[in-house]
């Protein structure tokens, strides 16, 4: 099991939101690991994407947008937080929204966390997975790609058959709603 290099985050978010699927997210929370498969992925491409938080140009909520490849960007949405991986390069402000998971380790808190008993229902959404693994605006602009980091993204050698992923059109958006940036293992 490694953590993914910085190098794999450098590149066209529509190549790496598809390649993280199957991949682990980590959160060492004082100690105590939460994890889950990646399950769901969806691509937000610089400049020209007007879902994107960077469309609008550069700003104090989404500056960690324009930082470097394999930094989180944690943002709000409807009071819920939710987790972007930056991928391309400085300034060009791509990125993938995690937006599923299935849980590994950590259950038991992770369900105290989301105050849900059914595992189903713990991690299947942007704004529940952050809860449960309890991902907070604190971790904004960490970098994912370092061992020190509490924050991780692992490849454990988990390997998806290609003809599971699929793509579609995004959800729950009211621009760019039509463009096929959602990834999922089938």
């Amino acid at each position: 099991m490694h953590i993914l290099p910085r190098s794999f985050y450098q590149r066209d978010p529509l190549t790496v939101a598809p390649d993280l699927l199957g991949k682990i997210l980590l959160h060492n929370l004082d100690g105590v690991i939460l994890s889950g498969r990646i399950v769901e992925t969806e691509a937000y491409l610089a400049f020209i994407d007007q879902a994107s938080h960077s469309y609008n140009g550069k700003t104090a909520r989404n500056s960690s947008l324009f930082g470097e490849a394999g930094h989180a960007y944690v943002h709000s949405i409807h009071k819920q937080n939710c987790i972007d991986i930056v991928t391309e390069l400085v300034n060009i402000p791509s990125s993938i929204l995690i937006r599923s998971l299935i849980p590994l380790k950590g259950i038991e808190l992770m369900k105290t966390l989301r105050n849900k008993k059914d595992i189903k229902l713990l991690t299947n959404g942007p704004g529940k997975l952050c809860q449960a693994l309890s991902i907070s605006k604190d971790l904004d602009s960490i970098d994912v790609t370092k061992s020190s980091s509490e924050l991780t993204i692992l490849d454990d050698g988990f390997r998806i058959n290609p003809a599971q992923i699929k793509r579609s059109k995004r959800v729950g958006l009211s621009k760019a709603k039509e463009s096929k940036y959602r990834f999922f293992i089938a």
